[in-house]
């Protein structure tokens, strides 16, 4: 069973998980809002078992993460909790941490945020706290790890011996019917329900005492600098209407900058797997082995590690808005918006999870309260502009908008475009979802608001790195394994060399020399691979696809990325050996016209598929696994592909 130790325990924004990575040495990704960890997380210090619990607000939470977190603590009485304050809102920490004292288990108190005390002047006598709470107290830093040699020892010597008398003169009250009070009782009983809420007048009690705490050993300075700040910062990122705007200067910011800061090393590594492969054809003796690792493997390779250095920058500058508590007033000035859709500011943090990956945004919907909204958010995140895609709108991007001189440009204006629609889609798909959903609802919302906090940079950086390596592993696998059925599919033909010399022989006869391919790219079209897309070439044609488009769009169902190793594989056979995978694009003819394949009208088409299209499997799955029905999963596949096309088509037709 997890957590037979000691469990960490605290509200949201405590810092908790920060403390635990401390604590353990183990890494864990930590965000400066709240819903961050959903999953529990083990490790050992001094010989204790620690387990990390997901963040709690109060025994009688409702949410899926809380619930696992109540349910723990209600179930190991024989377990120590560490419990997570944050010394700037001690107050409302104290609630939960009195409502777990009732049940009378061993405890230590640690408050968090050594530092913003220090900057918000405020002093609190650690002395006088642990007199009133009755368990040990200890001030911390898990930031910078002020504190946590103290901390250590409790944990090795005290953790188990000394429960906490908080509140005791609350729950030993006796009613004027003499009747225990029926809190502490069923919360001692494990009968108290989930919903139950607490009743007013012992709210009222309660708040009455830790008020009292607060007063008798907290001290602070009225004006103080650090909140005026925060204050004053909030007057502006709150506001409905300026709040908005900066949030769409900034997010311009973060993808223009995606754009400025990448180029240098995407061309590095786009000039050097074009390098690799060139050499590999002169360096290997011709045959099926060069042309597996030259048209193949490198190519296929490079379509991945060639978006490192977007995908670092994106996670990077997106970690900073994280964790400097950015995102919680995204959240908040959301709300009001949001719930024209059905959904409330909670939303909004699975929602721009999505930006990074659907599958894990699907999976954190737990964190929401009401199972009409959850619905909503599992149906229509995955329109949300997912990393997966970044590949295919940047590739795009630099072929139909070559780069201008300086920072701003169309590149990044047209990405954020992109960004956008996707959340406009989102919204209108979760707006249809909460109309015609028959799921019970259940609207209850709160936020709490973190202080303006400088970023953790070892923890950005780790979630920079690990998510980053994940891509390209996740994503690595799929491309290398779709190159190599890609090349056999381009290699090896129904058709016999005979015919396939005589059919060129005619081709070369009766076809100028502007448009005339080499004999490698005309076998492609005699091979198994180009049969396949020829096959669906009069569907995606009205979209201004030719047969090579389509394989790529088959092939990324699988995943969205690989439509970037699929190309890179299928325009390097038969292509200039050192040009890079923008330059064959921008080179390919349209054999109809004479003209670029990719032209605007091409480019927009494609966009535009790529945004509404569900090309996940992954997704898909994840999406069964979380609503326990395929019904859901395949609704969501024909609308979106419906959407796609149509939108595709659209925007051809009218730009062509």
């Amino acid at each position: 069973m997890v957590g037979k130790d000691i469990f960490l325990v605290g509200k949201p924004n405590s810092g908790k998980t920060s403390l635990f990575n401390r604590l353990t040495g183990m890494n864990q990704k930590v965000g400066n809002f709240a819903g961050v960890t959903v999953d529990i997380t083990t490790g050992v210090c001094k010989g204790q078992q620690l387990s990390d619990l997901p963040g709690l607000r109060s025994l009688r939470s409702m949410t899926p993460e809380e619930k696992i977190s109540r349910d723990l603590i209600l179930s190991n009485p024989e377990a120590a909790i560490l419990f997570v304050a944050s010394g700037t809102s001690l107050s409302d920490d104290l609630l939960l941490f009195s409502e777990i004292a009732d049940l009378q288990v061993p405890m230590i108190l640690a408050i968090n945020f050594k530092d913003e005390l220090s900057k918000n002047h405020i002093n609190i006598n650690i002395h006088q706290i642990k007199d009133l709470v009755g368990c040990p107290v200890l001030l911390i830093n898990a930031k910078d790890g002020s504190g946590l040699d103290e901390l250590k020892h409790f944990i090795k010597k005290s953790a188990h011996k000394v429960p906490s008398s908080f509140c005791r003169s609350l729950y030993e009250e006796v009613t004027e019917d003499g009747v225990e009070n029926t809190y502490r009782r069923s919360m001692i009983d494990k009968t108290l329900p989930v919903d139950i809420e607490l009743h007013e007048s012992e709210f009222l009690k309660r708040q009455k005492i830790i008020s009292s705490v607060i007063r008798t050993a907290v001290t602070k300075e009225e004006d103080s600098e650090h909140l005026g700040t925060s204050k004053k910062w909030d007057k502006v990122l709150l506001h409905p209407v300026w709040g908005l705007i900066v949030f769409l200067a900034v997010m311009y910011l973060v993808f223009q900058a995606v754009f400025a800061f990448s180029g240098i090393p995407m061309d590095w590594i786009d000039g050097a797997m074009s390098s690799l492969s060139s050499w590999a054809g002169e360096t290997i003796p011709d045959g099926w082995v060069q042309s597996l690792v030259a048209d193949a493997i490198i190519p296929g390779i490079g379509g991945v590690v060639i978006f490192i250095p977007q995908i670092a920058i994106l996670f990077f500058l997106l970690g900073v808005l994280e964790h400097t508590g950015y995102l919680s007033r995204i959240s908040y000035i959301s709300d009001n918006f949001l719930r024209r859709f059905g959904l409330s500011g909670k939303s909004i943090i699975p929602l721009m999870s999505s930006w990074a990956c659907a599958i894990p945004a699907i999976m954190s919907t737990r964190i929401l309260d009401d199972p009409k909204e959850r619905m909503a958010v599992i149906m229509a995140s995955p329109l949300m502009t997912c990393s997966a895609r970044l590949p295919v709108y940047t590739i795009l991007i630099s072929v139909i908008f070559p780069q201008e001189g300086g920072f701003f440009g169309a590149q990044g204006l047209m990405l954020l475009g992109l960004y956008l629609l996707g959340v406009v889609a989102t919204l209108v798909v979760a707006w249809y979802v909460t109309k015609r959903s028959k799921i019970k609802g259940n609207q209850y919302w709160s936020l709490e608001l973190p202080v303006y906090r400088m970023p953790n940079w070892r923890n950005i950086w780790t979630t920079v790195y690990q998510k980053t390596k994940s891509f390209v592993i996740e994503a690595g696998k799929v491309i290398f394994a779709i190159s190599i059925l890609l090349w056999l599919l381009a290699s090896f033909s129904p058709k016999s060399q005979q015919y396939k010399e005589q059919a060129y022989a005619e081709y070369k006869a009766t076809t100028t020399d502007a448009t005339l391919l080499t004999e490698e790219a005309f076998d492609v079209e005699y091979s198994y691979l180009g049969y396949l897309g020829k096959g669906i070439e009069p569907i995606i044609k009205p979209l201004g696809y030719d047969w090579k488009i389509g394989i790529a769009l088959i092939s990324s169902f699988a995943a969205r990325e690989v439509f970037v190793g699929t190309i890179s594989t299928v325009y390097s056979i038969g292509s200039e050996e050192d040009a890079t995978i923008v330059e064959r694009l921008r080179n390919e003819i349209n054999l109809d016209t004479g003209g670029p394949r990719y032209t605007l009208a091409t480019g927009i088409s494609l966009l535009l598929f790529y945004v509404f299209a569900l090309q996940c499997m992954s997704t898909l799955a994840i999406v069964k696994k979380e609503t326990g029905q395929w019904k859901y999963a395949l609704w969501q596949f024909v609308l979106f592909f419906a959407l796609a096309y149509v939108f595709a088509l659209a925007a051809f037709q009218l730009l062509k």
